[in-house]
This record gives structure tokens, C-alpha cells and sequence, in this order.
């Protein structure tokens, strides 16, 4: 039996790669704050709802929190956004 928790983290990372993806489609309707915000908000949730110990996921889900854990999404300009979804979707890809 899967354990829920570790299926969990792991649907979550699967969401969050296709938001991610989406994001990164030229023409997206998609900002790279709003992925930013609904990434981080995903992976606040899975860090405080799962436990990453045993998760596949959780190191991934654990670098995404790092990298966004007290940004300001909404003061970021064009550029610092850019760069900070980049990097969030690079850790994503690992």
C-alpha cells in the first residue's frame, strides 16, 4: 500500500511541475508572480500538511520553500520574478 502522506507530496509536485510548465509557455495568461504565489502556497502546504522525512517529493517541496519562504511576491519586479521562477522551476526539475 502507498503511504498517503508520500502520495500526496507527490501528486502536489506533479500539480506543481504542470503549473510550472504552464507558466513557462510564451503567451501564458499566467505572471511569473501568480505561479510564484500559487507554487509557494502548494509548498507551504505540503511542508505543513506531509511529512517530507520519507517523501520522495520532499526535497524538492523543502527547496521550494526555502527559496520563497519570506518573499515579497508582489514587490518583485519583472526581472527578480523571472529569476526567482527560474529557479523555483529548476528545483522542480530535480
Amino acid at each position: 500500500m502507498i503511504d498517503p502522506d508520500a502520495a500526496a507530496c507527490r501528486r502536489a509536485l506533479w500539480e506543481m511541475r504542470e503549473i510550472a510548465a504552464a507558466a513557462s509557455l510564451e503567451g501564458s495568461a499566467m505572471t511569473d508572480q501568480e505561479a510564484l504565489r500559487t507554487l509557494s502556497a502548494i509548498a507551504a502546504w505540503v511542508e505543513a500538511e506531509t511529512p517530507l522525512d520519507g517523501a520522495a517529493c520532499g526535497a524538492a517541496i523543502q527547496l521550494l520553500v526555502d527559496l520563497t519562504d519570506g518573499v515579497d511576491i508582489d514587490a518583485l519586479d519583472d526581472r527578480q520574478a523571472l529569476d526567482l521562477f527560474r529557479r523555483v522551476r529548476n528545483g522542480l526539475e530535480t
